[in-house]
């Protein structure tokens, strides 16, 4: 890991006088968008996931996918929240500010609706549930140990800003939103259920919002940077399929630490939720989805200059980055 810089002198964070410029064009619109987008997710039809409707197996399932999703919606809360406070103490322009607040507020939007989900199907899933049956044990051991992990990611993303330049931060923080906004999008039209529908169809936009915004940072951050910096942004990339495997592949072990039957409990779960009309994708769908968002986007981050990671597990073809086991994410 490399080492903070002791004798780099450190700048003068403050979040005033602030700015109102606006010289990222993109950046702004992808904000002014954001009002126009807004939605409620108390509008939807909770009803549909009334525990009546459903046997337990079925409830726990899509209660589990809910709050595996909900892990990665709270590392964006984190993530893009940290991410405010620093752009406005670097005085970063005005448009980018406020949609990292933006992006916050979407994620926080993101969690409620796995809360909301997990409180109708299962009320306490997953902080204060009671398991009746070996079958629920597993369920919720696999969100205990994917939290407490979660734990783990958090600590590195904290400290990795006291040796990685805040401008390489924030060029990281594009990738998860290309895998995003094509899963979504697909598990909207997979969904049986029209509160699920709704939900992944209001997300999906959200993720398409972000995506335009975080490329258009990574394009503005990416003209200063040097090979080495391009690289690292590689790097970042390959980090971001580890983190996110758990949820849009099956994890990877480089980073994560899970139970040896994870995956196989994992999977009997999303299948479960899939047939009971949660749209978890099939691993053939994951695979083929998330290349595809990968090429769709990659002349585009080829253009700036920065080369996309070889991810085998997905078909994608790059150049070899080679992840450490436990190797900090930042990203």
């Amino acid at each position: 890991m490399p080492k903070a810089q002791k004798d780099k002198p450190k700048a003068d964070l403050n979040i005033f006088p602030g700015n109102w410029t606006i010289k990222n064009e993109m950046m702004f619109r992808a904000f002014d968008l954001s009002f126009a987008q807004n939605w409620n997710p108390s509008t939807l039809p909770w009803d549909e996931l009334d525990g009546k409707n459903f046997d337990p197996k079925e409830r726990i399932a899509q209660a589990y996918w809910m709050s595996k999703l909900a892990l990665f919606e709270k590392s964006g809360i984190g993530a893009f929240g940290f991410g405010i406070v620093r752009a406005a103490e670097l005085n970063l322009e005005d448009p980018t500010k406020k949609m990292l607040a933006s992006i916050t507020y979407d994620e926080c939007r993101h969690d409620e609706v796995c809360r909301r989900a997990c409180n109708k199907l299962c009320p306490n899933w997953p902080y204060g549930y009671k398991p009746q049956s070996d079958f629920e044990q597993k369920a919720l051991r696999n969100i205990q140990t994917l939290y407490d992990e979660g734990r783990r990611y958090w600590k590195g993303f904290v400290g990795a800003w006291e040796y990685l330049s805040p401008e390489l931060l924030f060029a990281g923080f594009f990738f998860a939103e290309i895998g995003a906004e094509t899963i979504f999008n697909s598990m909207r039209q997979t969904s049986k259920l029209e509160v699920y529908r709704q939900s992944f169809q209001n997300i999906t936009r959200d993720e398409t919002r972000h995506l335009v915004a975080t490329m258009a940072l990574l394009r503005a951050m990416s003209q200063e940077f040097t090979e080495e910096q391009k690289l690292t942004v590689t790097r970042q990339m390959k980090q971001g399929f580890i983190f996110l495997s758990p949820l849009l592949y099956e994890h990877k072990s480089e980073f994560w630490r899970l139970p040896s039957d994870f995956d196989k409990v994992d999977h009997e779960l999303e299948q479960i939720a899939r047939d009971s009309g949660l749209g978890c994708l099939t691993m053939e769908e994951k695979v083929k989805y998330w290349r595809q968002a990968i090429e769709k986007k990659r002349g585009e981050i080829e253009e700036m200059g920065i080369k996309v990671p070889a991810i085998p597990e997905i078909e994608v073809e790059g150049i070899d980055v080679q992840i450490r086991k436990n190797e900090t994410i930042a990203t």
